[in-house]
């Protein structure tokens, strides 16, 4: 078992309609490979987990390096790891704002934003995304 986390600079006129795409390509590719992991938006940045084999984790990071709505793509962590921080999820986002989608979890101000990550991910884990997430 491997985990990923990398972050990137969303580009300027991304909109609903292709962070959708995103999420439904994502999600479709990752159930085959049973891959787990979370997508978080911050209004201008993305910071994405991925975990399973290392070697199908580092394919889907090369294609999405080369996704062109987003740039400055870094590898923050790359790690073996015994067990998953996202086992019950093949992409889920959280997004910063306060739209609604169907398939998103969306933080609005007032909520907490550690209660809505899993709180048995590793401590390090929930602290890079909790900071992550309430940047702006």
């Amino acid at each position: 078992m491997y985990r990923l986390v990398y972050v990137s600079t969303a580009v300027d006129n991304l909109g609903d309609e292709d962070i959708e795409n995103i999420l439904n390509v994502s999600q479709s590719n990752n159930d085959e490979r049973y891959i787990t992991g979370f997508l978080a938006h911050n209004g201008k940045s993305f910071m994405q987990a991925l975990e399973g084999e290392r070697q199908e984790v580092h394919e889907i990071y090369d294609r999405i390096a080369k996704d062109d709505r987003h740039f400055g793509v870094t590898q923050i962590i790359g790690e073996p790891v015994e067990h998953r921080a996202f086992p019950e999820w093949s992409m889920n986002y959280h997004r910063v704002d306060g739209h609604e989608g169907s398939s998103t979890m969306v933080i609005r101000n007032d909520d907490s934003i550690d209660a809505l990550l899993n709180p048995d991910m590793p401590r390090d884990l929930l602290y890079l995304f909790s900071k992550f997430i309430r940047m702006r």
